[in-house]
């Protein structure tokens, strides 16, 4: 083979090398990777860069002349830490480097950055440079974020609502082992109930008579006392009134006739409409057979 033909196979073999790089940093340049070759120097200047470090506000150039060395652009206050790990991969023998940290572009702004770096090594197993690609993670950063601040306020949530149900719990052991009866009736005709506590079994009645409309609560008050009960409680509505206390007789489920002094709050929306009757009654039979 003469001189002529070898010249033009190292240029054949020369021009595939360069376009086998061009397309590779084409498709760098379009891809929110931005490739780097540091030299093991203390702030790592650059003797290569894609031009997509535009994306950090940067150019090229600014790193290729040492304008801009990449350290000086490491944010204070992640810069020890950068340091340490790579000196400790380094120093470990290890070929590789993945670290997670701030920088500052050329405006300021403060980004997010992973950057994952091969450490490449003479025969001597000194290392002579290092080829890394940054990719900016800003945005995956701030997800992570919302993501982990939407769990802990979940948790927080979930730990308040057992808290919650615990403290109601607890209260209505109290209510239960006492013969104070607690409802919560609509502010309708007869006072349908949306709740009342289990003790209403003390007069023969179960919580689920009253809740599921079987029985409505005035149809258990005394006949003789209803339209009074009824009167007071819409004039003291009529009034303003916060509060309705009353002692009646009620009818219990096998129609004894029990006398009970009623406390109610009175509940109102934002118009001051009343909504709600929030109630507690009490057995006080004995203490009126004794008067």
């Amino acid at each position: 083979m003469g001189f002529n033909q070898l010249a033009e196979s190292d240029e054949l073999i020369l021009g595939e090398a360069l376009e086998r790089q061009k397309i590779l940093e084409t498709v760098i340049n379009n891809s929110p990777v931005m490739a780097f070759l540091w030299t093991p120097d203390k702030k790592w200047p650059a003797r290569y860069v894609s031009e997509n470090v535009t994306q950090l506000d940067y150019n090229a150039e600014d790193f290729l002349i040492g304008r801009i060395m990449y350290a000086d652009i490491v944010h204070s206050e992640d810069i020890d830490r950068v340091r340490k790990e790579l000196t400790r991969c380094c120093e470990a023998g290890n070929d590789s480097f993945v670290q997670r940290y701030r920088i500052l572009t050329g405006n300021g702004e403060v980004r997010w950055v992973e950057e994952k770096t091969y450490i490449q090594r003479d025969e001597a197993g000194n290392v002579v440079n290092f080829q890394g690609i940054v990719r900016d993670v800003t945005q995956e950063i701030k997800n992570e974020k919302a993501l982990k601040d939407a769990l802990q306020s979940q948790k927080a949530l979930m730990e308040k609502q057992k808290a919650l149900l615990e403290r109601q719990k607890a209260l209505e052991t109290v209510i239960n082992n006492s013969s104070t009866v607690v409802f919560l009736w609509k502010a309708e005709k007869y006072w349908p109930t949306l709740y009342v506590s289990e003790n209403v079994r003390q007069f023969g009645y179960t919580p689920e008579d009253f809740i599921s409309g079987r029985i409505l609560y005035g149809k258990i008050i005394h006949p003789e006392d209803l339209l009074l009960v009824e009167l007071e409680l819409e004039e003291n509505c009529e009034e303003g009134g916060k509060e309705f206390n009353r002692q009646y007789r009620i009818l219990t489920q096998t129609a004894d006739v029990r006398w009970i002094d009623e406390k109610t709050f009175i509940q109102r929306n934002e118009e001051g409409e009343v909504t709600h009757f929030q109630g507690i009654i009490e057995d006080v039979t004995r203490n009126v057979k004794r008067a």
